[in-house]
This record gives C-alpha cells, sequence and structure tokens, in this order.
C-alpha cells in the first residue's frame, strides 16, 4: 500500500444543494449543478464596436483584456474587495444585486466500455476509470451526501436544504485497483493507494501507464453560490500522479497542487486542464466591519495589496512554481460594450494545463473574475483545437440575468479569442452540461429566463454565436424565439429538461404535465428552427443518441418511477416514439443517478444490438415495512439498424447485497461493460455478473 503526504485541509464544511427534479420530493445524492451570481446588468445584442472620432468606428477590442502591469492587477483586485467588503453604512442600509440574485425568482465495435462524457475527444474526470484490464476505483466523497428535492427553489434550482447521511466508520481511503477476467466474471484485488484520512478524491484520469487522482481539500458537491467571498478562501486542488507500470506495486510520480475551490477538470490532447476559483486570503481583512475604525482598516489595508500576495500559490512536487505572468492575467475592459456594471470580483479564475505523464505545468491563465462553470468543446472536423468556454451569469435587480461566455483556444497557449453574451442562465454541471455545444466556430446554447408571471415563469431561448474572423468577439448570429419564429420553447410554466446538441441537429425537452419533445434544425446557423414535436407522458433528464435515427431518452414517468422512452427521429419532422419502459416493478417510487450524472450510464453501441446499464434506487413497501434497494438494470437496443422496429429489452438486474453489518449502500454507482461480463461499482465495492445471467452475482468484491 502506497501512502501519500497529506495535503492541508480547511475547517470549514459545507455543500452547495441543487433541486433539478423540482417536483419530485425525495431524498437523493448527486454531484450537481452549478448556481450563480454575481452583479452588473447589460444588453445581449451581437456587440457593436463603439464609433470613434469624426465618425470613423474604431477596431473593436475584446471583452478580455491582458494589459495591465502587476501593480494595475492588485489595484483591480483590490478595488473588487472593497466593492464586496460592505462598509457600515451599506451594511446597515442596502442590498447587494447579489444578494437580489439569491432570491430572485462509444464507438461501434469497441469490447468495454469507457466513461460517458459530453464530447467524444474530450475525457472527464470519474470515480471509475477503466482500461479493458484494470478497474480503479477512488473513494469519492461525493457518495456520502443527501438532501431533500423540494419545490421552493430558485432559478436554477438551488435549494438551501441539507440532509446529511450518518456517519459510516470505513477504512481509511485509497485508490483500490482491481483485475478483471470478462471471459469468467471475475475480479481480482491487485493494490491499493492510500490516501490521507479526509481527502476528497473528485475523480480519476487513466492514461498510459499513469493513474491521476483530482483531490480537494473541501468537497462541495456542486460549483454553487459566489455570494459569500470569504467560503473560496483557503481551499486547495491537487493533482496527484501514480506511475502504474507495474499496477502491484504504484509508485507516485508527482504531486501538483494550486490554491482555489474546484471548478471542473478535463483531459484533451493539449493534457489536462484544471479549473478552480480562489479568493486571496488578506491578513487582517475583516470581511463584515461593524465599526468605522474597521471599515477604515480594510481600506488601508486593500490600498497596499501586492499582486504576488494574491496570486494562486501553484507547487510541483512540493516546489513552488510561478505559473501566472501578468499577461496571462485577464480582466474587463470596463469600456467594452458587454462589460459588466461593476467589473471585477474579489475572486480569481485559474486555468493550468498539466503534463499527465510528467507533472509538467504547460500553459496557464488567470482571470479576475469569478466563473460559474466550464465548457470544453471537442475538436472537430472544422476546428481541430480544442477551445475552453468559461462562463459567467450576472444578475441585476433590472435586466435580470445575463451570461457572458468567455472562448479561450486550448493548445496555443491558451490564447484568449472572444467574448459573448446572451439572456438568461446557463448552469453547467450534470447533464446542464448538454445545453451548450460548439460546432466549428459557432457556439450553441440553450439558457432560461425567470420571468415572473405566475402563468408563464419560464422563457427558454436557443443562441447560435460565432466566432468573428476579425475580431476577439462572439457574436450572435442566431435565436430562437425570435422576431420572424416568434413561438416560444415549450408552453407556459414548462422547465427545460434533457438537451442534446448532435451534429446540426438539437433535441430539447420541456415539462410541466406531459414531455414535449422539440426537434431544432440548426442547418443554418442563422435561422435555426423547430422542426417537430411529440407529446408523451412523463419527462427525459438525459439523451443520447443510438445513430441518426434513434435516440434514447432517460427521465421520470408521470408516476415517479424511472422512464426509459426510444424515439424514431428518422422523420425529423415528425418523431414519434417505438418503445418505452417504466421501472415500476416492485418500487413505490425510484429513480436513476443517471438522469442527472452522465457517468452513472453505461454504454456499448455493437453492430445491431446496443448494451446499456443504468442504476436505479428506490423503496419496496410490503406488509407495512419499507426497505430500500440498489441496482443496477441492464438493458438492450435491438434492431437498431432499422429504427421503425427498433425496441428496448430489459435484462434484468444486478443488486447492492451481502454487506457486512453496519455497513450500507452508497450513493455513488458505477458500471462497466466489458464483453459479456458486467461490473457494478456502489461506492468502492465491485459486484460481477454475465450479461445475460445477472441475477447469478457474486460479491460484493
Amino acid at each position: 500500500m502506497l501512502n501519500i503526504p497529506s495535503p492541508n485541509t480547511s475547517a470549514s464544511k459545507h455543500i452547495e444543494v441543487i433541486n433539478k427534479l423540482r417536483r419530485l420530493s425525495l431524498m437523493i445524492c448527486l454531484v450537481g449543478f452549478n448556481a450563480c451570481g454575481g452583479g452588473g446588468g447589460g444588453g445581449s445584442n451581437p456587440v457593436t464596436p463603439p464609433g470613434g472620432g469624426g465618425g470613423t468606428p474604431t477596431p473593436p477590442t475584446g471583452l478580455l483584456v491582458n494589459d495591465k502591469t502587476p501593480t494595475q492587477l492588485a489595484s483591480y483586485v483590490g478595488t473588487a474587495f472593497a466593492r464586496q467588503v460592505n462598509t457600515v453604512a451599506e451594511k446597515a442600509g442596502t442590498t447587494t444585486a447579489e444578494s437580489a440574485a439569491d432570491g430572485a425568482t462509444s464507438d461501434s465495435g469497441a469490447t468495454y466500455s469507457v466513461t460517458y462524457t459530453a464530447e467524444a475527444s474530450v475525457d472527464e474526470h470519474d470515480a471509475v476509470k477503466y482500461d479493458g484490464e484494470l478497474l480503479f476505483v477512488a473513494p469519492s466523497r461525493n457518495a456520502n451526501c443527501c438532501w431533500i428535492f423540494s419545490d421552493d427553489a430558485g432559478p436554477g434550482g438551488v435549494s438551501e436544504t441539507v440532509i446529511s447521511q450518518p456517519a459510516v466508520a470505513e477504512e481509511p481511503p485509497a485508490i483500490r485497483i482491481l483485475r478483471t477476467d470478462p471471459t469468467t466474471t471475475s475480479v481480482t484485488a491487485v493494490s491499493e493507494i492510500a490516501l490521507p484520512e479526509g481527502t476528497s478524491v473528485e475523480g480519476l484520469y487513466r492514461t498510459a501507464d499513469r493513474v491521476l487522482a483530482l483531490t480537494t481539500t473541501n468537497w462541495w458537491g456542486a460549483w454553487g453560490s459566489n455570494t459569500d467571498i470569504a467560503r473560496w478562501s483557503g481551499e486547495q486542488v491537487g493533482l496527484l500522479i501514480f506511475d502504474t507500470s507495474e499496477p502491484e506495486n504504484p509508485q507516485q510520480a508527482q504531486t501538483i497542487t494550486i490554491e482555489g475551490g474546484l471548478i471542473t477538470s478535463r483531459r484533451t490532447t493539449a493534457g489536462v486542464h484544471l479549473v478552480s476559483r480562489h479568493t486571496p486570503t488578506i491578513e487582517g481583512l475583516t470581511y463584515y466591519p461593524e465599526t468605522q475604525a474597521e471599515a477604515d482598516a480594510n481600506k488601508a489595508i486593500l490600498d497596499v495589496l501586492e499582486w504576488d500576495d494574491l496570486l494562486p500559490k501553484v507547487s510541483v512536487g512540493g516546489v513552488a512554481t510561478e505559473v501566472f505572468a501578468a499577461n496571462s492575467c485577464y480582466s474587463v475592459d470596463s469600456e467594452h460594450p458587454l462589460a459588466p456594471t461593476a467589473a471585477g470580483y474579489p475572486s480569481i479564475t485559474a486555468v493550468i494545463t498539466v503534463n499527465p505523464t510528467t507533472g509538467a505545468i504547460a500553459d496557464a491563465l488567470c482571470y479576475l473574475e469569478y466563473s460559474d462553470g466550464a465548457y470544453f468543446a471537442g475538436a472537430g472536423s472544422e476546428d481541430a483545437a480544442n477551445v475552453l468556454y468559461l462562463t459567467q451569469t450576472e444578475y441585476d435587480a433590472d435586466s435580470g440575468y445575463k451570461l457572458l461566455v468567455h472562448r479561450f483556444a486550448l493548445g496555443s497557449n491558451l490564447a484568449y479569442t472572444g467574448s459573448g453574451k446572451v439572456d438568461g442562465y446557463l448552469f453547467l454541471s450534470g447533464q446542464s452540461d448538454f445545453r451548450i455545444s460548439a460546432d466549428g466556430n459557432y457556439l450553441r446554447l440553450v439558457t432560461t429566463t425567470n420571468t415572473g408571471d405566475a402563468d408563464d415563469r419560464f422563457d427558454h431561448n436557443l443562441y447560435v454565436l460565432q466566432q468573428s474572423a476579425d475580431a476577439p468577439e462572439l457574436n450572435i448570429v442566431g435565436q430562437l424565439p425570435n422576431s420572424t419564429r416568434t413561438e416560444e420553447l415549450g408552453k407556459p410554466n414548462e422547465d427545460l429538461y434533457g438537451v442534446r446538441f448532435i451534429g446540426k441537429r438539437a433535441f430539447l425537452v420541456t415539462f410541466e404535465r406531459t414531455d414535449p419533445l422539440y426537434t431544432i434544425d440548426l442547418s443554418d446557423p442563422a435561422d435555426p428552427f423547430v422542426a417537430g414535436a411529440l407529446e408523451v407522458t412523463g419527462f427525459s433528464n438525459f439523451l443520447h443518441p443510438i445513430n441518426d435515427d434513434l435516440l434514447l431518452g432517460l427521465g421520470q414517468s408521470e408516476n415517479n418511477h424511472t422512464k426509459l422512452e426510444l424515439f424514431d427521429v428518422s422523420d425529423f419532422d415528425n418523431p414519434v416514439s417505438r418503445a418505452a419502459l417504466d421501472f415500476a416493478d416492485d418500487m413505490a417510487w425510484n429513480y436513476s443517478e443517471a438522469e442527472y450524472n452522465r457517468h452513472a450510464f453505461t454504454y456499448l453501441a455493437g453492430a445491431t444490438s446496443d448494451r446499456f446499464a443504468i442504476p436505479i434506487y428506490g423503496t419496496i413497501i410490503k406488509d407495512g415495512t419499507q426497505k430500500e434497494v440498489h441496482r443496477l438494470q441492464l438493458l438492450q437496443v435491438d434492431g437498431k439498424d432499422s429504427a421503425a422496429t427498433a425496441t428496448l429489452r430489459d435484462m434484468g438486474y444486478l443488486s447492492v447485497s451481502n454487506l457486512p453489518e453496519g455497513e450500507y449502500a452508497s450513493g455513488l454507482n458505477r458500471s462497466v461493460i466489458d464483453n459479456d461480463a458486467i461490473y457494478f461499482i456502489n461506492g468502492t465495492r465491485v459486484f460481477a455478473a454475465g450479461w445475460n445471467d445477472p441475477f447469478n452475482q457474486t460479491g460484493p468484491h
């Protein structure tokens, strides 16, 4: 067993909570969505360069600039701190815009499955990784938190109700390494990589003979609100790299740490990208001054800030490393048409790119604003490079929610290429990641706005932004609805659930009482239009494209049971349902973790039939006694080469069973399909069976 040193930990423990299924009063474990906040307003029209002297337009410039000196950068952050750290008078008499925001209404032919990702060419960290022989299972803390969904959440489903599970005594945390044999469905423990007590492993990456563990000192569950700047101080994100060329004897190869809370990470051809957010710790600063003397002392401290003291500290192998030059740190050009009313926020969004083999830091940038999400676009046929989009939600009592999107090219020194702004909010995490998608130099996204109208609470808008050819701008070139195509997306009071962009097409699911599936034609980016619609009962949270003609929907039935629907979209104007499965069975109610977390959805494509697995959690009530059940449901799409006759087949399930006395099932569920073997991972336990004989399972291993 390999031991590694303990990272610094923070005393504060807090979990942000999210309400995605607003109509279900269920207790659920999940890794959720991102909330928002921030100040500012501004319009959402395409960028028009400001006029210059003598009527001659000046060349357009980007919203973000990197031309400040270290002294100017320190002053920029100091001003942001001064605005957020309320003075005595402000604390007594006014409300900030941010506090108002809180109250406002696998390729075919593969033999084994891999982590399900939003982009085919962009890997994502997850608690389980598999390479066809070795299974790596991390002790992810996100498996052991629960809360209740309710109807009182604000925009984006943010709720403040937290219900924690009882603490369960466990062995010291360790990454498990197991070897599989799909011919016998066996799984054998190989070794463990011991982790310090309290370490939160957000997920793993597997590449060549390396396994990488993404760690945090605190686990938030979701990115969460940005209104409490003190919350993001004293955090640390780590990337631990282990050499597993001899899996029986893994060795630590490198350790990278950066101050800040984790937003997300991804792995592209350029490396592993860590996106974090850091609030500098300023000695002597009083976040909530109660006297004028404290306010005056704050001003004196903020007037003499040094830039080097504000940057997030980065270390490689325990050695401090300078990675942020002044020209790699971006701030807002306050004169730009898209600039927020109050630019600058007292936290620093940082992106570092790490070589997954050596641990060397290849690129880095910092952004002197908060970011509530990050989308990594895969390399496409029209755009050979991977691209990062940082999102930033603003709220203003007068203009409502606005979304800023900043584009950076990966693999070219994280070069900034432009920004755009649209109406509404977009919360990036879980299945809402699918609400944004790049296609070459076009970015498509679906946002939601709360109207304040009880008869029609939500407006949903689809936007198409294009990278300008001659300026660092993302211009709106198409949207729905518009002056010509005025029909709203969704009926009155229908919220937005499943969204999926696939090439030049998009699919949207809205829901209040029935599930309208909308098909949207994006072949002309300047003129997107709704091609067809289909109404069925229930709704789909997650949409998976089987092929050009078939779409799989996973969600809830009208009776609060997990539901699968097979849609035939071969006639794009007239989608139809070909099959549906409602897992009422013997359970009073149930749901699937895969509805809101794509990593719990496992899919293996075949020539004419595809196999997939979803976890299902529910309760059985018998003779007045309630029993919890945790299952992995095995399913097939048969006859997929003929959409008109394709069907869904239930193959049975594996169960979490035979646990030692005093141990309980975990809220984290993953699975791996390898040929005719199925491996069900619940927490760090593994159950195994044959695909065609799931009830004859073994485990826990």
